[in-house]
């Protein structure tokens, strides 16, 4: 019997489900600032930001960048709705960075108000994806 209360989870995006099974831990990066969850946690919803949404089942962690939505906690189970999500497993981290550094120059660039707006939410979502990454590459 584990010492602990499983967390039923499961990861979707409009696309697929990208996991389903039981972990020990989730910590998602809300909307105001990282929220960690174990089992017995109390009921919660909240709103999803851009970040690395990390799983911990036992000894191992799956990584996930994540951008918006949102994640609800109730009864040991939590279920993330994403807009967006990347398994970090799958991120080839070398063009993730590419596309980093590409966005920085264009938002450097870049003096339009609106453009400037969209460029800053995809360079967020790129960090992402990178941190994610590293993180994946880190473990």
């Amino acid at each position: 019997m584990p010492s602990f209360h499983p967390l039923n989870t499961r990861l979707i995006t409009p696309e697929k489900v990208l996991f389903e099974g039981e972990v020990r831990s989730v910590v998602a990066p809300a909307v105001n600032g990282m929220l960690g969850v174990l089992g017995g946690h109390a009921p919660l919803m909240v709103a999803l930001g851009s970040g690395v949404l990390k799983l911990t089942t036992g000894s191992e962690r799956s990584y996930y960048a994540v951008s918006g939505g949102f994640l609800q906690v109730k009864d040991n189970s939590v279920i993330v709705l994403a807009d967006k999500a990347v398994d970090a497993a799958d991120v080839d981290l070398a063009e993730a960075r590419n596309l980093q550094s590409r966005l920085e120059k264009a938002l450097d660039a870049e003096a339009d108000t609106v453009n400037r707006k969209r460029l800053k939410a995809e360079l967020v979502e790129a960090r992402a994806v990178v941190d994610a990454a590293e993180k994946y590459r880190d473990k």
